[in-house]
């Protein structure tokens, strides 16, 4: 079985962004803004962007399939929009993961 060379590298980058990212959820609001030059920039997309990119290197070094590296990824930043945005009913997990699980039957039948 082949192995990946680069998969220790991604799993310390996956550690070094989980450890980014709960800086930024113990130190900053969902409503802060990062002042640049005139320009706010707000914490929550970038929260979404670490969310996604250390679930994705993380499951990509776990599963060594890119595939669902960005299937989970995608999946835990979906379900964690829904929170923020007040969409707790249980029926939106249920047809988040039908969602996952057919795009990922989908890929699996195709190759």
């Amino acid at each position: 079985m082949h192995r990946k060379r680069r998969s220790f590298f991604e799993l310390l980058f996956s550690f070094l962004v989980f450890g980014i990212l709960g800086y930024l959820i113990v130190n900053y609001p969902p409503t802060f803004n990062f002042n640049i030059d005139n320009f706010n920039l707000p914490v929550l997309p970038l929260f979404f962007i670490l969310v996604f990119s250390a679930f994705y290197f993380l499951f990509d070094v776990l599963f060594a399939s890119r595939r669902r590296g960005i299937l989970i990824g995608g999946f835990i930043c979906l379900y964690l929009a829904l929170r923020y945005f007040g969409l707790t009913h249980p029926l939106f997990l249920v047809l988040l993961i039908v969602l996952f699980g057919g795009i990922e039957m989908f890929f699996v039948k195709r190759s």
